[in-house]
Order: structure tokens, then C-alpha cells, then sequence
């Protein structure tokens, strides 16, 4: 990326990480390979070139099945004012450039192992580095206070286990004894549980109260005395 960056490689082999967030005033030209799997990932793609007013290209190489895909992208860019261009590959040129791939397939081969390599001579000059220091500043090492701050694994796991407590205990929650709740301690105590089982699903005020009863009761106005209306009527 540095050297794309630079200027000292003159194209850069990307997945669709390099498709955001990156702004390269050396960009004029994306290829995309391949069809994207969604227009918002192509807008992406191609929006790293002609930025902030500048001039680019973006040359997709599709198939007979992305004749959809083609049919959208092409809709869109017209309806922004891109200039459209389309034209048909030879199979002969392909090929062509088929076999130019293959024959670079050794050299290939042979940059990977050298990059293999050197990463593995980095990491042991690394080492080396850190032993000969460890030598020479052996005392000094040696007298240096010991990490009080570092947290162990079994201290990170307690440590987590009591957040976890403090958020969803009981006493966290209210701060204060249980007793008659509030409708803003059971809205507490609701997101509590949700955080432990899992969205569920809330019962009404019916339900809550027994739905059965509450049909029972229907239609008969209860009196003093706590006879219903209806039997006082009949007693008269």
C-alpha cells in the first residue's frame, strides 16, 4: 500500500477491504475483475477514482451473466452524467492473455518463497536484537519494578465476571431493597432480562392478569359490599 501509495508500483491487487476509506490522488483507474455481489459494493469500488473533482475511469469485465448487473450500473451512471463506454472482448484475446498469466505462474512462485523468507529473517533479527539487549542491559532489566499493573488471565476473568454481576444483578438494577416497583424499575429490571435470556415476548395487561377472570367480570359492575349489581337486582 506504502508504495502504491509513493508511486514506486504502479497498480495495486485488492479485495473489497481497499473498496472504502481510501483516498489516493494517484487513482485514476479501477478494474474490477469481477462482478461485485451488490451495486453498493461496485459504488464503492469505483469511488476510489475521480474524487474530490478529479478525472478516472472504472473498466468492469462482466459475462453474459451479469447482463442485470450491467443494465443497473449502466442506468446509474448516465443518470450522474459518466460517459459510457461498452465493448466486446475477443476470445482470442483472451486466451492470449490467459497464457501471459500462466507463464508468469514460476515467477511467481519464486516471489512468494522470497517473501516467506524474508519475513522469517526479519522475525530472527528480531530475536537476536532483543537477546544481545538482553545481555547488555541485564541489570538494568534485572532492577526494574515489577509490572503491579499488569492484570492475569484468572484476574481479567474475575474481573469480568463482577461487571457482569454488577450489570445485571437484582441490586445493580434498583439500588435499593425489593419491594413495590416503579414503572421505571420494571423497565430496568425488563432490559435486565433481555440482556440475560434474550429478547421475549412481553404478555399484555390481560394476560398479566389473568385472562380468564377478566372476561368472568365483564359486564358486572361491582357495588358496596362487593356484590355485583346484577345479584343485588335478583336478591330485590
Amino acid at each position: 500500500m506504502e508504495a502504491f501509495r509513493d508511486g514506486k508500483a504502479s497498480f495495486l491487487l485488492a479485495t473489497d477491504v481497499a473498496s472504502r476509506g481510501l483516498d489516493i490522488k494517484s487513482v485514476d483507474t479501477v478494474i474490477n475483475y469481477e462482478v461485485p455481489q451488490s451495486y453498493e459494493i461496485y459504488l464503492h469500488r469505483v469511488g476510489r477514482t475521480a474524487r474530490a473533482g478529479r478525472q478516472g475511469h472504472a473498466c468492469t469485465l462482466t459475462t453474459e451473466a451479469d447482463r442485470k448487473f450491467v443494465r443497473v450500473a449502466v442506468k446509474s451512471g448516465r443518470a450522474q452524467g459518466a460517459k459510457i463506454r461498452q465493448g466486446n472482448v475477443k476470445a482470442s484475446d483472451a486466451d492470449a492473455w490467459a497464457d501471459k498469466v500462466e507463464e508468469m505462474n514460476d515467477d511467481i512462485e519464486a516471489i512468494l518463497v522470497e517473501e516467506k523468507e524474508e519475513k522469517l529473517l526479519a522475525q530472527s533479527e528480531m530475536e537476536v536484537k532483543k537477546g544481545e539487549n538482553l545481555m547488555v542491559h541485564e541489570q538494568e532489566i534485572k532492577g526494574r519494578p515489577k509490572r503491579t499493573w499488569f492484570e492475569s488471565e484468572q484476574g481479567k476473568k474475575a474481573a469480568k465476571e463482577l461487571g457482569r454481576a454488577e450489570l445485571n444483578g437484582v441490586e445493580s438494577v434498583l439500588k435499593k431493597k425489593v419491594g413495590k416497583l416503579s414503572n421505571k424499575d420494571k423497565k430496568k429490571l425488563d432490559d435486565r432480562r433481555m440482556r440475560i435470556e434474550g429478547k421475549v415476548w412481553k404478555k399484555g395487561r390481560a394476560e398479566r392478569d389473568g385472562k380468564g377472570a377478566l372476561e368472568k367480570s365483564k359486564g358486572k359492575k361491582k357495588v358496596k359490599g362487593g356484590k355485583t349489581a346484577a345479584g343485588q337486582k335478583k336478591r330485590r
